[in-house]
């Protein structure tokens, strides 16, 4: 813009003019190519006509296998833009559950879990201790001690 200015108004070559801006004149000359994206919106219209419910990604898939070579980022420029995009069905949320209090044992014997837990000791593991426990209104109690010595051979 005020390159221009300077070859119109001060008869400034347009070499010195972007020289003096610092404007490089590859900047300056630029001129965009028009799109031409008539070709992917008839094949994308052809594609949606036979298969309507079918996304985006396979219809990229469905043009490559006929042999355009399209950018994806193109294809889906031009895929939204058509206003083709499919609405995503979401998930059913499960109805809210009834939050309860947790149970609070108020005797022995209301709650009862067993536990089992194996402790290897030794070189390598070569012996061992299974532990059970019982575990009555959230104390635990040492039930049963198993020892195990392992034989490699």
């Amino acid at each position: 813009m005020l390159v221009q200015f300077m070859v119109e108004e001060h008869g400034v070559s347009q070499r010195q003019a972007c020289k003096t801006l610092s404007v490089p004149r590859s900047t300056f000359q630029y001129q965009p190519k028009p799109k031409n994206d008539m070709p992917v919106i008839q094949a994308l219209e052809e594609l949606v006509a036979k298969h309507p419910a079918i996304g985006f990604w396979q219809s990229h898939y469905r043009l490559r296998r006929k042999g355009h070579r399209w950018n994806h980022k193109k294809v889906y420029r031009i895929y939204s833009a058509m206003g083709l995009n499919i609405r995503r069905r979401h998930r059913k949320r499960p109805p809210a559950r009834i939050k309860q209090a947790f149970f609070r044992p108020e005797s022995i014997n209301q709650v009862w879990s067993v536990d089992f837990m194996r402790v290897a000791f030794g070189a390598a593991g070569t012996s061992g201790c299974s532990i059970f426990w019982i575990i009555i209104t959230g104390k635990c109690w040492p039930w049963k001690w198993t020892f195990h010595f392992l034989h490699n051979g």
